[in-house]
């Protein structure tokens, strides 16, 4: 009985076998069958379904890798890879806009939110008085994909107490923050970002479904009103492993952007 289920000897009088296994894995990928994050069946297991050797397999499988398609994990096994996404750094988007325009359905999570005393450096930057207050909203960015959603970033913003309190926390569940801030009247007219590397700790590495002590990049934005008024202090930190910042320079200027590599570096 036919299940409609591809195999890799289907191709076998047109492509190379490990070119024929590429093909199938990759689709099992694309429909969902192998989730993101999802192991790879062990290699051989593939060598008994499609029937060929382990060396035709493991080329198949390193095929998929250069695609980005799949990691290996040293020790753990071979897993399907996260999503991939750009995020530019000229312009003035927000992160979710960024995200959005890129195609990416995007889901926010508001994991805490309100008003408390900031870090010192916070207090310095958005011009708030020692022991004065800010809202402090943190969110989970997310993409859905047909195994469930995979976290993109993490993300603090901190305004202070008299935008927070006119904007407060549910509408930064479904809209971005600078549209909101535009609505208010107070629009974003100019910021200015610094990037580090930095380890997860084992707080944000859960969140992020990382390894404690994973790479990743904080990204800190402060993003001023018309008058240079400061508006939010954001904090975003975006999974280090498979994230570059590129650079296209000309002589009329330099273009800078974040990507997600689907292939690590």
């Amino acid at each position: 009985m036919d299940d409609g289920r591809r195999t890799g000897r289907e191709y076998e009088t047109r492509v190379p076998k490990y070119l024929a296994i590429y093909r199938v894995l990759a689709d099992r990928i694309a429909d969902g069958r192998y989730p993101a994050d999802a192991p790879l069946p062990a290699q051989r297991e593939l060598v008994e379904e499609f029937d060929v050797s382990l060396m035709t397999v493991r080329q198949a499988i390193q095929a998929l890798e250069a695609d980005g398609l799949l990691e290996t994990r040293h020790g753990v096994g071979t897993f399907v890879r996260r999503p991939a996404f750009s995020y530019g750094l000229t312009g003035l988007r927000s992160l979710s806009q960024d995200l959005v325009e890129q195609g990416i359905e995007l889901e926010t999570e508001v994991l805490d939110a309100g008003l408390v005393v900031p870090p010192a450096d916070v207090s310095a930057r958005l011009g708030v008085p020692a022991g004065g207050r800010v809202l402090a909203v943190e969110r989970l960015r997310s993409t859905r994909t047909t195994g469930g959603p995979v976290p993109l970033l993490l993300q603090t913003s901190y305004l202070p107490e008299g935008i927070g309190s006119r904007i407060g926390a549910e509408p930064l569940r479904h809209q971005s923050l600078y549209r909101l801030l535009e609505d208010l009247g107070t629009p974003v007219r100019q910021a200015s970002e610094t990037i580090q590397a930095v380890a997860l700790t084992a707080e944000q590495a859960g969140v992020l479904q990382r390894d404690p002590g994973s790479p990743a990049l904080l990204s800190c934005r402060l993003s001023r009103g018309e008058d240079g008024t400061p508006l939010v202090d954001d904090r975003a930190l975006l999974v280090g492993d498979n994230t570059v910042i590129t650079a296209e320079r000309a002589v009329t200027g330099t273009n800078l952007a974040y990507e997600h590599l689907t292939t690590p570096h």
